[in-house]
C-alpha cells in the first residue's frame, strides 16, 4: 500500500532513484529553455543610429557632388602651339596627333574640320588680342569637308565657355548634341554676334548654356567665319555647390542635436 502511494506521486519503489532521474531531466532541459528565450533589444542602439542619420546623409551628398564633378569632362583648350598654316587639330588633344604628327595633352577632346592658326605668323598677321598668345582655332568647310565638330567622349554638363572673334553675326553658330559628331538629341544652340574687323582683332568671352550632357559640338556654323580660343568646360558648379551646402547644413544640424 505504501509503495502504491509512492508510485501515485511519481516515485519508484525505493523513492530515491526516480527522483534523481527527474533532477537529471531538469538539468538537461535548462539549456533548451535558455535557447528559447527571446533576445533583448537595446533601445540605445536605435537612438545612436538615428543620431548619425544626418551625418550619413551629409556624407552621401558630398560623395554625390564629388561623383558629379568626376563624371563630366573638365578641360581648357588654348591651342597654344606653333601651327603650320592649314594643319588640322584632329586628335592633338585626345591622345592622337594633329595633321603634322604632333601631340598635346590628352584632354579627351578631338576635332574634325578644325585647323590651328598661329597668332604670330608673319604671312597672316591676324588674331591680335586673342586670349592665348600663340594660337587659335578656325573651323572650315570645303569640297572635301562639309562639317566641323568638337567631340568630347566624357561629355560636357550644361555649359561650354570660349572666346571668339567674328566679323559677322551667325545664327545657330554652335550646336550641342548628346552624341558624337552631331548625333543624338539637340541640346541647345548658340548665336554669335559680329564683334571684330576682318583682322579678328577683338575677342569676346562667352558661355554657351544648354540642357543635358553634350558629347559633341557642331561648329559648322562658324566655318570660314569665326576664330575660337580658350574653349573650356567645368562641370555644373551651381549643382555641386548646392549639394555641398546641403551636406554642410546637415552636419551642422547633427552637431546642434548632440550639443542639445
Amino acid at each position: 500500500m505504501h509503495s502504491n502511494k509512492l508510485r501515485s506521486l511519481g516515485f519508484g519503489c525505493d523513492g530515491i532513484k526516480t527522483n534523481r532521474r527527474l533532477q537529471n531531466v531538469t538539468r538537461l532541459s535548462q539549456p533548451v529553455a535558455t535557447l528559447r528565450r527571446k533576445p533583448t533589444t537595446d533601445p540605445s542602439l536605435f537612438r545612436r543610429f538615428a543620431m548619425k542619420l544626418p551625418q550619413l546623409a551629409a556624407l552621401a551628398l558630398l560623395a554625390a557632388a564629388t561623383a558629379t564633378s568626376a563624371s563630366a569632362a573638365s578641360f581648357t583648350i588654348d591651342f597654344e602651339k606653333d601651327w603650320v598654316y592649314g594643319t588640322d587639330v584632329n586628335g592633338y588633344y585626345s591622345g592622337g596627333a594633329a595633321d603634322d604628327g604632333s601631340s598635346g595633352a590628352n584632354l579627351g577632346v578631338s576635332f574634325t574640320g578644325v585647323t590651328g592658326l598661329s597668332n604670330d605668323d608673319p604671312a597672316y598677321p591676324f588674331y591680335v588680342g586673342a586670349p592665348s598668345m600663340q594660337g587659335v582655332a578656325y573651323a572650315y568647310t570645303n569640297a572635301l569637308t562639309n562639317s566641323a565638330f568638337m567631340n568630347v567622349a566624357a561629355g560636357v554638363d550644361g555649359a561650354l565657355s570660349f572666346s571668339y572673334a567674328s566679323p559677322l553675326a551667325a545664327v545657330g553658330a554652335i550646336k550641342a548634341y548628346s552624341g558624337l559628331n552631331g548625333t543624338g538629341s539637340l541640346l541647345g544652340s548658340f548665336d554669335l554676334t559680329g564683334n571684330s574687323s576682318v583682322d579678328y582683332d577683338n575677342w569676346t568671352a562667352v558661355t554657351f548654356n544648354f540642357a543635358g550632357t553634350a558629347r559633341s559640338f557642331d561648329l559648322t556654323g562658324t566655318a570660314n567665319l569665326a576664330a575660337l580660343d580658350n574653349i573650356s568646360a567645368v562641370p555644373e558648379p551651381t549643382s555641386i555647390m548646392m549639394m555641398l551646402a546641403g551636406g554642410i547644413a546637415l552636419l551642422g544640424l547633427s552637431r546642434r542635436r548632440r550639443q542639445d
